[in-house]
C-alpha cells in the first residue's frame, strides 16, 4: 500500500491548519505502520508527500522579497521555506515521508508529457494568445504549433468515458448547484462572471492571481465549459511590449510544445502519482490520497478527472486511447466490447477538517493564523525575514542546521517531560478537537487543557518508574530505615524483603491495563460502538477521544494504586515502626509498559513517552542519560530529595511537639514558617510537590510525601 499525501505551498510559513493536518495523518500512519510489524500488512507501507514549489503565490512573494535591481527567484524562496517546513515538522515529531516529490523537479519529464497523453486522447485543447483566438483547426487539439494555455475538456472526458465515470465525484452539491449553473451555449457566462465574489472567482479561474483578474476572465470566457481547468499555463519569458505582466522568472519557466510556462496546480499530483506508480508498481500501489478537506474541491476532483483521463488516453481503464469522435461513430454496444474492466484511480480518500480561531478558519489570506513556530515558541531569523540568498543550495548543505536560525542560533525553546507543546498539541489533536475529519477551534484554554492531561500521564509515568526503582532489588529502599553504604561508587542496600505474592490490588491493576490496551486498540482501529465519526458501531475510523479517556483513566488507576502503597508504609501511629515490605513490581511494570507503548504508538515524542526513565534502568546515582536530563531528575537528585524531606518531615514534627507544649513559641514559629515556605516556594520552583503527613494526637507527623510537578514560580510573602 502506498500513500499520497498533498504537502504545502512552500512560500510562508506553516500554520497551525497544515500542523493538524500533518500530525493527523501521522497518527493514522504510526497506526499503519504497527499493523505492518505486527504481521497485518506487508510489505511495509509507503508514505509519499509533495513539495509545490512552482505556483503563483511563490512567485508573487519572491518578488515582494527581492532587492531592486535583482531578479526574482522563486525557488530559492521556495526552498527556504521548505527546509523550515521540515523543521516544524521533525520539532512536532511527525515522522519524515519514505518519499518527496517537489514539482520543479518533475515539470520536463513527468508533467509535460502527462498533459500530451491527455491531449492526444482529445480531453485537452488550447487557448492560444493574443490574436491567436483559434488554432487552424478550429478545435485547438490539431495545431500544435499554437502557443498558448492548456485546458482540460470536461465534456470530452465525460463523452469518450461513455458514462463509466463522471466529472466532480469529490464537488458538494452546493457547489455543484452553482458552479455548474451555466448554459450550453455560454448566454450566461457573462452574468455569473459578475455575480461571483472573490473567492469564488478564485476557484472558477483555476487558482489564477486575483492579480491578473481581467486576463482571466478573458480566458474563462474563451472556455468550453466553465468546469474547464487549467494544465498549463503559458507565460512567455518575454511579454509583449504591451502586455501589463512582469517577465516570468526563468527559475519557474519551463519549456513545452505549447511555449514556455509553467504547470497548473491541479495537474502536478495526478502526474507525479503516475510517475511514482511505475517507479513502485512491483511493491507498491497507491491506494489512499490525503489532504486538508479545502483540496476536496475542486484540487481533488480535478485530479481524479485528469488520471482517468490519461488512463482512458493511455489504453487502461475505459480500453483503448479513444478521440473525440468515438461518441458518435461508436455504439454502446461496441465501445464495451472494447473497453476493460474500469478500475477505480485511488479508492480511499482521507481529508482533515478546518481548524478555527475566534470563530474564523484559519488562513492566511485572511490574516487569521497562528505559524507553527508561534505555538512551539520558536524564535524567528535573525533579520526578521527570509532571504534568499544561496538559499538554492540548500540541499548540498549539511542538515545539522535543523533547529537553528540562519545565524546558527538556537531557535527552539527548551522542552521537558513537563513542558512540550508539541505533544500537547498532539493530544489536542488526537482526543480533544474531536474527529480529525471535522472542523475544530483552536484556543490556548483547549492547549491548556492538553497539558493538564499529560501532565496527569507524565506524573504517572515518573512516579510509577521512582516506585519501580525502590522496589526493585526486593528491599526496601527507605532512607529512613534501611542501613546503606557505598561500594565501589555504588549504593548497596539493606533491609526486609519483598514480595512477589500478588494480591487483590495488583490483580486489578493489571486488569485495568489489559483492558485499556484493548479499549485503545480498537480505538485506533475504529472498532468502538461509540466512534466519535457518527457512523455507528464498528466504523473503521481513529477514535482518538476514546483513546485518551483510556489512557488518561489508567494514569489515574495507576497513581491511585502508588500513593495506596506509600499510605500504607507511612504509620501514623508510630512513625518509628518499620514499614511493610513493597508489593511486587511485576503489576506496576506491566502497567508503565502498557501506558508507554500506547502513547508511542500515535506519536507522542521520547520527552513523554520515556519521562521517569533513566536509560539503565539500575541504581547507578551518577546516571547521565539523556531521558534523565530529558526529565530533569536524576537517582542522585531523587536521594538527595529524599533526605531533605526527610529532615524538613523531622524538623517539623519536632516544632510542632514544641509549640503544643508552648515551649518556645516564637522560634517554633519561624521553624515552621521556614519549612512552610521549602514546601510552598522553594521545592515547586525545582519542580517538586510536599505533601505533610497527618499530625497524630501526640503531636507527632507522621511523615511527609513529594512528587514531582511542573516547575512553577512563586513570590514569598
Amino acid at each position: 500500500m502506498a500513500w499520497y499525501v498533498c504537502g504545502p505551498t512552500v512560500y510562508d510559513s506553516s500554520h497551525l491548519g497544515h500542523a493538524r493536518t500533518y500530525v493527523s495523518l501521522d497518527i493514522l500512519r504510526r497506526v499503519s505502520l504497527r499493523l505492518h510489524r505486527d504481521g497485518v500488512s506487508s510489505p511495509r507501507p509507503l508514505y509519499v508527500m509533495n513539495i509545490t514549489d512552482v505556483d503563483d503565490k511563490i512567485i508573487r512573494r519572491s518578488m515582494e522579497i527581492v532587492s531592486d535591481g535583482d531578479e526574482a527567484d522563486p525557488i530559492a524562496l521556495a526552498r527556504f521555506y521548505e527546509r523550515e517546513f521540515w523543521q516544524d515538522l521533525e520539532c512536532l515529531h511527525v515522522l519524515p515521508p519514505d518519499v518527496v516529490c517537489r514539482v520543479s523537479e518533475h515539470v520536463e519529464e513527468t508533467i509535460v508529457p502527462y498533459i500530451e497523453k491527455i491531449m492526444e486522447g482529445g480531453m485537452a485543447y488550447i487557448i492560444p494568445e493574443n490574436e491567436m483566438r483559434q488554432s487552424p483547426s478550429g478545435d485547438g487539439n490539431e495545431g500544435r504549433n499554437v502557443e498558448g494555455s492548456v485546458y482540460f475538456d470536461v465534456r470530452a472526458f465525460e463523452c469518450i468515458t461513455e458514462g463509466k465515470t463522471r466529472y466532480g465525484k469529490l464537488a458538494p452539491d452546493v457547489v455543484a448547484s452553482d458552479f455548474f449553473s451555466w448554459t450550453d451555449n455560454g448566454a450566461n457566462v457573462n452574468n455569473h462572471i459578475d455575480g461571483l465574489d472573490e473567492n469564488q472567482s478564485d476557484i472558477t479561474n483555476d487558482g489564477e492571481n486575483l492579480g491578473e483578474r481581467d486576463n482571466s476572465l478573458q480566458i474563462l470566457r474563451q472556455k468550453r465549459d466553465p468546469r474547464d481547468f487549467c494544465l498549463w499555463k503559458y507565460r512567455p519569458r518575454n511579454p509583449h511590449p504591451s502586455s501589463s505582466s512582469p517577465p516570468e522568472p526563468l527559475s519557474v519557466s519551463y519549456p513545452s510544445p505549447w511555449g514556455t510556462g509553467r504547470p497548473g496546480w491541479h495537474v502536478e499530483c495526478s502526474a507525479m502519482i503516475e510517475r511514482l506508480s511505475r517507479d513502485f508498481e512491483t511493491t507498491h500501489e497507491f491506494r489512499i490520497h490525503a489532504g486538508g478537506v479545502d483540496l476536496k474541491f475542486p484540487h481533488h476532483a480535478n485530479e481524479i478527472a485528469q488520471a482517468e483521463a490519461f488512463g482512458v488516453a493511455n489504453g487502461g481503464f475505459g480500453g483503448a486511447s479513444a478521440s473525440a469522435g468515438a461518441c458518435d461513430d461508436q455504439s454502446k454496444s461496441e465501445s464495451e466490447s472494447q473497453a476493460k474492466r474500469w478500475k477505480e484511480w485511488i479508492p480511499h480518500w482521507v481529508h482533515t477538517g478546518h481548524l478555527y480561531v475566534k470563530g474564523r478558519k484559519m488562513s492566511k489570506s485572511l490574516k487569521n493564523f497562528v505559524t507553527i513556530r508561534e505555538m512551539l515558541g520558536v524564535s524567528k531569523t535573525s533579520n526578521g525575514e527570509p532571504t534568499t540568498e544561496n538559499s538554492r543550495d540548500d540541499d548540498k548543505k549539511d542538515n545539522s542546521s535543523n533547529g537553528k536560525n540562519t545565524d546558527g542560533t538556537n531557535n527552539i525553546t527548551h522542552e521537558n517531560a513537563w513542558t512540550s507543546p508539541a505533544d500537547d498539541f498532539r493530544l489536542w489533536c488526537l482526543g480533544l478537537s474531536g474527529s480529525y475529519r471535522g472542523p475544530a477551534t483552536y484556543s490556548k484554554e483547549r492547549m491548556e487543557e492538553a497539558s493538564v492531561i499529560r501532565e496527569k500521564w507524565v506524573r504517572f509515568l515518573i512516579e510509577g518508574q521512582e516506585s519501580l526503582d525502590r522496589w526493585r532489588f526486593s528491599t526496601v529502599l527507605d532512607f529512613d530505615n534501611a542501613d546503606s553504604k557505598y561500594v565501589n561508587g555504588n549504593v548497596s542496600f539493606s533491609g526486609k524483603g519483598s514480595t512477589k505474592l500478588w494480591g487483590h490490588k495488583e490483580l486489578k491493576l493489571f486488569q485495568t491495563a489489559t483492558q485499556c490496551s484493548i479499549n485503545c486498540q480498537k480505538a485506533v482501529l475504529g472498532q468502538c460502538s461509540n466512534s466519535i465519526n457518527g457512523s455507528g458501531k464498528g466504523s473503521f475510523d481513529l477514535d482518538g477521544t476514546t483513546f485518551v479517556k483510556e489512557l488518561t483513566f489508567l494514569a489515574e488507576t495507576g497513581l491511585a494504586y502508588i500513593q495506596q502503597v506509600k499510605m500504607n508504609r507511612i504509620n501514623t501511629d508510630n512513625p518509628q515502626t518499620t514499614p511493610p515490605p513493597p508489593p511486587p513490581e511485576e503489576p506496576l511494570r506491566f502497567v508503565l509498559e502498557t501506558m508507554r507503548s500506547q502513547i508511542d504508538l500515535v506519536g507522542f515524542s521520547p520527552l513523554t513517552v520515556h519521562a521517569g526513565i533513566s536509560g539503565d534502568n539500575s541504581l547507578n546515582l551518577h546516571s547521565t542519560s539523556a531521558t534523565a536530563k530529558n526529565t530533569n531528575y536524576s537517582k542522585k537528585e531523587r536521594a538527595l530529595l529524599d533526605e531533605i524531606v526527610a529532615f524538613r518531615s523531622a524538623v517539623r514534627s519536632s516544632a510542632i511537639g514544641g509549640l503544643r507544649k508552648k515551649d518556645g513559641i516564637a522560634a517554633v514559629k519561624e521553624i515552621l514558617g521556614l519549612c512552610d515556605e521549602m514546601r510552598d516556594y522553594v521545592f515547586p520552583s525545582l519542580g517538586v510537590e510536599i505533601l505533610d503527613g497527618k499530625v497524630g494526637d501526640d503531636g507527632r507527623s507522621g511523615g511527609g510525601e513529594w512528587r514531582y510537578c511542573s516547575p512553577r514560580n512563586g513570590n514569598k510573602k
